[in-house]
């Protein structure tokens, strides 16, 4: 009976020792591992982050919400803008900030995004354009008379017409040269949308595709199917 009871606590007592042991270990990796990545991400992310004021950026305000919903119609999800920065590329206005929301479950975590936009002299109606079979909308899908543009983008709008007049030959052969891009036609913006914290690199990258893009735009589109901003 003593012998049952000696190798019962003998058995709870190595139970704790092996799981004090692995909290030991648990907690070393945590500081001495774990810790020093992620302190090494988050420097360089804020070095990433430094340096806006030498293109021009300045913090400014969604003043028409039109990012903010723009991010919100990108991203599926109800969020807000922070550390939003205007500016000028290639004489055409910019806008762009982080993007955050909460996702859901029993211990929600916040998410942070960002957006990148260039602005158009008019709203146009909104169309999606992203990589082939990553995302699907409740809008009229666009066939192009591309084949290799149709293997490589699904396009979504509410106008057939308006997605022929906007993705032309030329830019479809532009679009195809940047694979796996997606963007969004919003109102009065044309909008990159990603599922990470802004940076000065990554958006120095996409402002040359979006300006392609806003080139390519015909006259007659922004014409025949845009509407008048309304300022203030």
């Amino acid at each position: 009976m003593l012998a049952d009871v000696f190798n019962a606590v003998m058995g709870i007592q190595a139970g704790l020792a092996l799981m004090i042991g692995w909290l030991w270990l648990f907690g070393w990796l945590l500081i001495h591992v774990v810790g020093p990545l992620v302190d090494k991400d988050k420097a360089q992310l804020k070095r990433d982050q430094a340096g806006a004021e030498r293109y021009g950026w300045q913090r400014g305000v969604d003043t028409d919400a039109m990012l903010g919903s723009a991010a919100a119609a990108s991203l599926r999800h109800s969020g807000r803008l922070r550390r939003m920065l205007v500016g000028q590329h290639e004489g055409r206005p910019i806008r762009m900030a982080e993007y955050t929301y909460s996702s859901g479950g029993k211990l929600p975590t916040k998410v942070v995004n960002h957006v990148v936009a260039v602005e158009l002299p008019v709203l146009l109606p909104d169309l999606v354009v992203g990589e082939r079979g990553q995302f699907e909308l409740p809008l009229a899908r666009f066939e192009s008379e591309s084949e290799a543009f149709n293997r490589a983008f699904d396009v979504y709008s509410a106008d057939q017409r308006y997605s022929s007049a906007v993705l032309h030959p030329r830019m479809m052969e532009f679009l195809l040269a940047n694979p796996g891009l997606r963007f969004r036609i919003f109102g009065p913006l044309i909008v990159i949308a990603a599922p990470a914290p802004w940076t000065v690199p990554g958006t120095l990258a996409v402002l040359p595709v979006l300006h392609g893009i806003a080139e390519r735009i015909p006259p007659f589109v922004l014409q025949d199917f845009g509407r008048p901003r309304v300022s203030g």
